[in-house]
């Protein structure tokens, strides 16, 4: 399977030589559920966009230090590129992917004014699909970092929440039959999250930094983020398969 990913991130040199560029840890983020995975990496924020949607077999938005409300210049073409792919791909948008592809699928991203100093949160599952992975019916969470809490998405049409929680209800969804959405870090390491509350601190305030950096404490384990992905992506696969006309 090709996953095309569709980096949105503008760094500095130096967050890149400590940290890689936004998209190195989606890779073995998703390679943890299936190492056989290959990758096609899109800088859209240089205004490097696929052709056609169907390059790919499916595609992946990644996380951004960028705020969707921002409207820099490279969003609109990556919103409508999004439009079409969402109608011939299964697309799964994490962090600042989940709230561009709600944002340009009908849904509102506003500021909620909260900071970031949220940390690791475990969100409950409150309905099973019936893609879901093995282990769903177990009362399987996500165990994710939860960053770029300053922003609150209002869901587009037809979306199904998944997981979530009070502070972000929208922690998990799905938009009609090929979208997939996590508003959370599951490929980020402790020590990038670390990084990242640190360097809000001025920002924040010394209680929710120090609160927020506590908080990465808890255990983190990704898989089973990267198996509900996986669950998602050859699921809307399959039905895609099953419902495009076969040439000879």
């Amino acid at each position: 399977m090709l996953i095309g990913i569709l980096e949105c991130g503008q760094t500095s040199p130096d967050w890149i030589e400590e940290h890689g560029e936004m998209a190195a840890p989606f890779p073995p983020f998703l390679r943890s559920a299936d190492a056989a995975l290959e990758f096609k990496v899109y800088k859209a924020h240089r205004h490097e966009l696929p052709a056609t949607a169907t390059e790919c077999d499916a595609w992946l938005v990644t996380g951004s230090p960028a705020s969707v409300h921002e409207r820099l210049p490279w969003q609109p073409a990556l919103a409508q590129f999004l439009v079409g792919a969402a109608q011939q791909r299964a697309v799964v948008g994490i962090c600042f992917g989940h709230q561009l592809l709600h944002d340009a699928l009908g849904g509102v991203v506003q500021r909620s004014g909260k900071g970031w100093g949220v940390g690791v949160q475990a969100y409950p599952l409150q309905t099973v699909p019936d893609w879901a992975p093995p282990g769903a019916l177990d009362g399987d969470r996500f165990h994710l970092i939860a960053l770029h809490q300053d922003q609150v998405t209002t869901p587009a049409p037809d979306t199904r929440v998944l997981a979530g929680n009070g502070f972000c209800p929208l922690g998990i969804t799905t938009i009609g039959e090929n979208v997939l959405t996590i508003q959370a870090h599951p490929e980020m390491t402790t020590r990038l999250a670390r990084d990242i509350y640190e360097s809000q601190r001025a920002e924040q305030g010394d209680a929710i930094t120090d609160a927020a950096v506590q908080s990465l404490q808890t255990r983190i384990d990704s898989r089973p983020a990267a198996h509900w992905v996986l669950a998602f992506v050859r699921h809307r696969l399959a039905r895609l398969a099953a419902t495009t006309p076969q040439t000879r």
